[in-house]
Order: structure tokens, then C-alpha cells, then sequence
């Protein structure tokens, strides 16, 4: 394992223990303090001097967010904080040092939780708005509506945060390096929680932690025979022909996804037994949204252990369902899903034409990973992942019957994951050159596959129309030689 990854394995290991230790503290102010400290500390002793990146763009949000209305406080926001990323990325340009590893993680969490604070203040100004003037009449009432997915009569309202509150909701220990996101509403939650030491936590961080022998255990062994490093060498393309080089694909995008895995499960199980983001199930908490119920509690006599909680909130990965959904769309909905659900809420519901929603939303994506290309050619691919998945879904499996739809969805499976083996070459050989050489060494297989699918979806559809057209021609001679 690398430097880096040992820090963050190491931070993220201690942050599970100290969440007990967070539990025991009832008062607010005292919670607050800590959660803040601890953050901070990390921060501070891991990114040293790229600590002021982090710095400049809170202060840069909160200067935002009291000078300008809601009406254009979350543009302003989103283009501070996203247009502060490429200054942070290309720094060295301005002869000063590049940011560490660390550092880069710490900004991209932080771009997310800034600009969501923005959005929310905005929303709720809106939803406030509509409730006052009790119709639903008004240009902000409609772009309300649009905006935030016809929930405005249920929003909260939420002032603007002093700076204090900007601050330790930022630099929160837990999720500063490698999330999951939540929104500033779960972070107050968490902070004026009600016994907080009586939650039930242990069920829930078992079963979260079951997954860890095996994640860990599969990234420990197929990172020896799977090194990315050996595919940038030129003995690889050498000494290699195509199936090996498939085969090796194969095995990169389980040791990243291994290592993904890992990462969030401890990120999770951090957020679980300090108490972030547990809501009663009654309240019907959704992942990144929080409670999407309100009103009246369950009755107060009911203790922590009988009262069903649920931590939906802050879950960022479902690996059941990655690993064994039936669709590219269905696999990439449960993968790094509290992040999924940010993309989600302020991005892709807010792009006006429904054509351009996943081109865009992939696009800034790519953006907010980072400038390498490889981003960009592995997401802007699936844009063309997804249609050619509903063309082969509404031409060929509504053919079938029950048991052929069965049996092409195991295979639809096998194919989704190869199709993630492909994409992820450009998360992990970043380069343009690297990238488009290793494709080519494997022959574009996947584009070429699309292509297929394309053509022959083309042809079975103008082979229904030429049926459908003489099946419409005998009819009319049929009725013709009747009369």
C-alpha cells in the first residue's frame, strides 16, 4: 500500500473507536467542539500548509452566502467552489506547491458540502416563500417545484450558518477525507441528538463491518498480481496479447473497487458509532436526503433500544446490488451513493433539458474528480453505455418470455461488470495516452460492442416496420376485395 493509503487507513480505522467516545458527549456545544477539534487536527497535521486551500473556500462560501440573496446565492456558491477546484488543481502554474493527495481528497468533500449548504438555503427560501403566499402561481414557485423534486411544502426552512457553524460542519472528523456526504441539516442533527449514548449502534456496525475480511482481504491479494503500475510499462504491451490484457482489466477494476469498498465501509461504520445520520424508520430516511417524513414523533416513552432506527443517510455503497445488479444504470446507483445522490439533487434534476441531464451531469462529475482525461473518457462513455442499454433492452428483452429475460439478465450482468472492467481503465491510468493505448490494445472492444448492439437493434426495428407496413398493406387488400 502506498503513503497515502496508509494515512487514510489509519484515520479512518481510529475515527470508529472515537465515535463511541463522541456518543458519551450530550451537549451540544461540548459535541460540537470535539467533532470540530478532532477534524481540524487531522486536517492540520495531514495537508499542513494546503490547509489554506480549505480555508479560503469556506471563508470565500460564507462571504457569499451573507452578502448575496437566495435567489442567486447557490450559483454564486457552485462557481466559487467549483471554479476554487481548478485553481486548486493547477496552482503549480502560479509557482506555488501542488497539493498533496490528502489535501485533494479534503477539497473534493469540502466542494460538495459547500455548495449543498448554498442550494439548501436557496430551496428552502423558495419552499417558505410558497407556503406564505399559499399558491403555487408564481415564477418561484414553479422554479421551486423543478428545483427540488416537487418537495418545497415539506422543507425546512434553513438560515444562513454563522461562520462558527460553517466551519466545524466542514472540517467534522467524520467524512473529511473520504465522505460519505451528508447535508448541513444531518450535521445539526447529529449535533443536538437527544441521549446519543443510548443509540443502538452495534447491530448496525456489524453488519456493516461483516463486509470488511472479505473487501480487504481480495484487495490485499489481488493488488500483488494486479499492479496498475505494470500496465503503464511497455514489457506489459510486450509480453501480452489480448486476453491477458482483457483478463488484467478484469483484475484492476477489482482491486479498485476492493479498495473502494474497504474505504467506504469504515467511512460508514465511523459515521455509525459516533451516531451521524441515525433516524427513526418512521421518518423514512433516504440516502444523502435525510428524513423525508416529519410531523409528530413516535410517542417519548419508548426508549433508544425500542425505537427502530435506521442509518439509510449516510450509506455510500450497496455491494450487493453493484456486484450483482442487472444494469450499468442500476449497478452506478448504488456505487459511492450519497455523492451519486448529490450529482442527483443539484445537478441533474436542475439542467433544463432533459437530453442533456446525464451528459452534464457526467461531465462535472469527470470535472470534480479531477482535470486528468482519463475522467472524461471513462464517464462521458457512459452516457452511450445507457442508451445503447435501452436500445438492446426495448428491442430485443421485451421479446422475450419470462424465463429468456431471466436468463438475459444474468447475462446482462456479466456484461455490466465487464463493461465497468473498460471504463475504469481512465480512473486508473488517468493519462490521455496511457488510456487510449490500452484500449487500443484490446481494440476498442467495448465501442465496438456498442456499435454492434446499435446496428443490429437498427435493423430488428426496420425489420418491424417492413412487417408491420405489408402486415397494414394485406389488410387493406383483404377489406378491398370484401367490398
Amino acid at each position: 500500500m502506498s503513503p497515502d493509503e496508509l494515512i487514510y487507513l489509519g484515520l479512518l480505522v481510529l475515527s470508529i473507536p472515537l465515535g463511541g467516545l463522541v456518543r458519551q458527549v450530550r451537549e451540544p456545544t461540548w459535541r460540537r467542539a470535539v467533532v470540530f477539534a478532532v477534524g481540524a487536527g487531522q486536517v492540520l497535521l495531514t495537508c499542513r500548509w494546503d490547509t489554506l486551500h480549505s480555508l479560503v473556500s469556506i471563508l470565500g462560501t460564507f462571504t457569499i452566502l451573507k452578502t448575496a440573496g437566495p435567489r442567486t446565492c447557490h450559483l454564486l456558491t457552485f462557481v466559487w467552489c467549483f471554479g476554487y477546484l481548478a485553481f486548486f488543481r493547477t496552482c503549480h502554474l502560479f509557482h506555488l506547491p501542488s497539493p498533496a493527495a490528502v489535501a485533494n481528497a479534503v477539497q473534493l468533500v469540502l466542494t460538495l458540502k459547500l455548495s449543498s449548504v448554498a442550494f439548501d438555503i436557496r430551496d428552502s427560501h423558495l419552499a417558505e416563500k410558497c407556503r406564505k403566499d399559499g399558491n403555487d402561481n408564481s415564477a418561484d414557485d414553479r422554479t421551486a417545484k423543478e428545483g427540488t423534486r416537487h418537495k418545497t411544502a415539506k422543507q425546512e426552512f434553513l438560515p444562513v450558518p454563522s461562520l462558527i457553524d460553517l466551519f466545524c460542519y466542514s472540517y467534522c472528523y467524520i467524512g473529511v477525507y473520504t465522505g460519505p456526504f451528508y447535508k448541513y441539516k444531518t450535521y445539526h442533527d447529529f449535533i443536538h441528538q437527544e441521549r446519543p449514548s443510548s443509540l443502538p449502534v452495534i447491530q448496525p456496525l456489524l453488519d456493516r463491518a461483516k463486509w470488511m475480511p472479505l473487501t480487504g482481504g481480495v484487495f490485499l491479494l489481488a493488488s500483488r498480481y494486479f499492479p496498475i503500475a505494470y500496465a503503464h510499462t511497455e514489457e506489459f504491451y510486450a509480453t501480452s496479447g489480448v486476453p491477458y490484457r482483457l483478463w488484467y482489466m478484469l483484475g484492476m477494476f477489482l482491486v479498485f473497487r476492493m479498495r473502494m469498498y474497504s474505504a467506504w465501509i469504515l467511512a460508514e461504520c465511523s459515521c455509525i458509532t459516533a451516531g451521524l445520520g441515525v433516524y427513526e424508520e418512521w421518518r423514512k430516511p433516504k440516502c444523502g436526503q435525510g428524513p423525508t417524513v416529519g410531523g409528530t414523533p413516535e410517542p417519548e416513552d419508548k426508549s433508544p433500544q425500542e425505537t427502530r432506527y435506521n442509518f439509510e443517510t449516510i450509506q455510500n455503497v450497496d455491494i450487493y446490488w453493484v456486484e450483482l445488479g442487472t444494469t450499468i444504470r442500476s449497478g452506478m446507483k448504488y456505487w459511492n451513493m450519497t455523492v451519486q445522490y448529490w450529482m442527483a439533487e443539484y445537478i441533474y434534476r436542475r439542467v433544463p433539458h432533459k437530453t442533456f441531464r446525464v451528459a452534464t451531469t457526467m461531465l462535472l462529475s469527470a470535472y470534480w474528480h479531477g482535470f486528468h482525461p482519463g475522467y472524461y473518457l471513462s464517464l462521458m462513455t457512459i452516457p452511450l453505455s445507457l442508451w445503447v442499454e435501452t436500445e438492446a433492452s426495448t428491442t430485443f428483452r421485451t421479446r422475450l418470455g419470462i424465463r429468456g429475460q431471466r436468463i438475459w439478465d444474468w447475462l446482462h450482468c456479466i456484461l455490466k461488470m465487464r463493461a465497468y472492467d473498460y471504463m475504469s481503465v481512465g480512473f486508473l491510468l488517468l493519462s490521455f495516452e496511457a488510456t487510449t493505448k490500452y484500449w487500443h490494445s484490446i481494440c476498442y472492444i467495448y465501442y465496438v460492442f456498442c456499435a454492434v448492439v446499435i446496428a443490429l437493434s437498427y435493423c430488428c426495428k426496420q425489420k418491424g416496420l417492413c412487417h408491420m407496413h405489408n402486415a397494414s398493406r394485406n389488410d387493406a387488400a383483404v377489406k378491398k376485395m370484401s367490398m
